[in-house]
């Protein structure tokens, strides 16, 4: 009987003892299975990961170089507008209108500047008398370049030129029965008129007061809505 019970027992002992085996053996294998498939897993996730950083890294850099682009070609295409270079003729137009002058009287003067000097600040009378946009003279040509030096600027300078021209329009070198029909003229031929004999005053003969009136209508019509 107690034989029995010791071979009862060493059974059970043996058996538990193959079952602690077999189990460790199998989690052991399961647990290598379930690693690797781990390993695998996570390996594979990792490289997806690295490999979406990377793009994520490549597509910023694309972005970046992409708008800097943009911002070259914005820079290209946004360059100053060029300033429209002004004739001679329009600046004296735009000086006078900007003084207060109308666009008759405007146009009178610079059909007068026309005949004087070709609206050449720099003309020089053949008889070396006469000089400038209005051909000034003895003792006006004297003031002119009086003027000048006290700007410090040359009397060749037409912004000289024209700040003096104005001086002398408020003055009594316009002649003042003149000087009143210029500033209530009816058309462009009466204040061409009144601008000539009251303030250029012109040697009659030599006048050439058709001329006078044609420039001055040629430039009322070009820069008038201009």
């Amino acid at each position: 009987m107690r034989k029995l019970r010791n071979l009862v027992i060493l059974s059970s002992v043996a058996f538990l003892l193959i079952g602690i085996f077999l189990n460790s053996t199998y989690f052991n294998v399961r647990k290598d299975e379930v690693y690797s498939q781990l390993k695998e897993k996570y390996q594979s996730a990792s490289s997806d990961i690295i490999t979406n950083e990377e793009n994520v890294i490549e597509s910023t850099e694309e972005e970046i170089d992409e708008k800097d682009m943009e911002n070259v070609e914005e820079e290209k295409v946004e360059t100053p507008k060029a300033v429209e270079k002004k004739t001679t003729e329009q600046y004296v137009w735009d000086y006078l209108r900007n003084n207060g002058y109308t666009e008759i009287q405007t146009a009178a003067i610079i059909g007068n500047l026309y005949q004087e000097s070709g609206l050449n600040p720099s003309r020089i009378e053949s008889n070396g008398e006469g000089i400038g946009l209005v051909q000034w003279s003895f003792g006006r040509k004297e003031q002119l370049k009086k003027y000048a030096s006290s700007k410090g600027k040359d009397w060749t300078d037409l912004d000289c030129q024209l700040e003096f021209l104005i001086k002398e329009l408020n003055s009594s070198q316009f002649y003042t029965s003149h000087k009143n029909i210029f500033n209530n003229p009816y058309s462009i031929n009466e204040a061409t008129e009144a601008f000539c004999w009251g303030f250029e005053r012109p040697n009659s003969d030599y006048a050439n007061i058709a001329n006078r009136k044609d420039k001055a209508w040629a430039s009322y019509y070009r820069n008038t809505g201009r």
